[in-house]
């Protein structure tokens, strides 16, 4: 099984997935950075980080997660409205 594919399922079976991935990656400088930029965010201003640092990167985030077999949710400032059926 492809190592990321294996690290996502140990993350989505954590009882606590941020203190996982504090212990596998605290010794890696640009994740003690990520952990930085994040702490005290919403989830909200997290994934906008997310999207927009994807973005600057010339990464496709549809892509990344195509390729993982996931699904990716609509950004959070997107409101569905089904009223209009």
């Amino acid at each position: 099984m492809n190592p990321l594919i294996q690290m996502i399922a140990r993350l989505q079976q954590a009882q606590n997935p941020m203190w996982l991935m504090q212990q596998m990656f605290s010794k890696n400088p640009q994740f003690a950075k990520v952990m930085e930029m994040t702490k005290g965010k919403s989830p909200q201003e997290i994934e906008s980080l997310v999207r927009n640092t994807a973005q600057t990167q010339g990464v496709d985030l549809n892509q990344v997660f195509n390729q993982l077999g996931l699904q990716m949710p609509p950004p959070a400032n997107v409101v569905a409205d089904n009223s209009k059926k």
